[in-house]
């Protein structure tokens, strides 16, 4: 609910489902943490004969290169989260986001409508490759979000004025570097 734009999913939908599982009998339990505040024994002790957990993704990842720390480099599931709770401000400039699943294509899209000036997917594989519905790459084309395929990152750069250190531009992310790919024969993966 909270990472997946309105542009892509009315909440009212969402809210719909809810009510209609609520109306079956089901029971909503929130604010409780898997395994602290119940187990799977905990819940099979109370009579429960199966667990299903199907959480999601809750959590986004950078891309493992140096600079990643840089200012103004987010994870797309946290950026998105922030979106949707109107925590997300304008953007200025342009934005890379790396990946090509239904969380890059929504990061892009949103930080389009944030007003990035230009918005790059960058991705390692090629198009055919993209895990995205194509309709979701058709989307983002149509919204101007560029993509740069069989490219994958080596170095997100960042900002340093070793003149004055308290220069407020300090930290944050000027660029990235990337290496070009080539596609090989597929394997198992």
């Amino acid at each position: 609910r909270f990472a997946i734009p309105n542009f892509r999913l009315d909440k009212t939908l969402i809210d719909d489902e809810i009510a209609v599982l609520k109306e079956l009998g089901v029971e909503f339990k929130t604010g409780v943490m898997f395994g602290k505040d119940i187990t799977v024994d905990s819940l099979k002790a109370e009579g429960y004969a199966s667990v299903f957990m199907g959480v999601g993704a809750q959590a986004g990842r950078l891309p493992g290169v140096p600079g990643e720390d840089a200012k103004g480099v987010f994870n797309a599931v946290d950026f998105l989260k922030d979106v949707n709770m109107g925590k997300a401000s304008a953007i200025s400039g342009n934005a890379v986001v790396i990946g090509g699943g239904f969380t890059a294509m929504d990061a892009a899209r949103s930080a389009k409508r944030l007003g990035a000036e230009k918005v790059y997917i960058v991705y390692r594989r090629s198009m055919e490759e993209l895990p995205a519905r194509r309709e979701e790459v058709e989307h983002a084309e149509e919204e101007g979000i560029e993509f740069r395929l069989l490219c994958n990152p080596t170095e997100i750069v960042g900002y340093n004025n070793p003149e004055d250190p308290r220069d407020p531009k300090n930290g944050f992310v000027t660029g990235i570097k990337c290496v070009k790919m080539e596609l090989g024969e597929p394997d198992a993966k």
